[in-house]
């Protein structure tokens, strides 16, 4: 389930969102694993990096990669 990118968030806050995810999937929360892999089926072994995390973040509000909300998000 996508969710809704509100004006108030700044990167800031998304940024810390994704160390927040980080830090839940290096330790095995259920929740953050299963998001892992339903949002990035191709992953493979699971070592999560700051990477995965962005990239999930990015994906939870529609976009396909952490660089584009980056763009879009500063736009706004």
């Amino acid at each position: 389930m996508e969710r809704s990118l509100c004006f108030q968030r700044t990167l800031e806050d998304i940024e810390k969102e994704a160390r927040n995810l980080l830090h839940d999937l290096r330790r095995r929360e259920i929740t953050a694993v299963q998001e892992y892999y339903l949002r990035d089926p191709l992953a493979g072994a699971f070592h999560p990096r700051l990477s995965d995390a962005q990239y999930i973040v990015a994906r939870r509000y529609g976009y396909k990669s952490w660089q584009r909300l980056k763009e879009r998000h500063g736009k706004m």
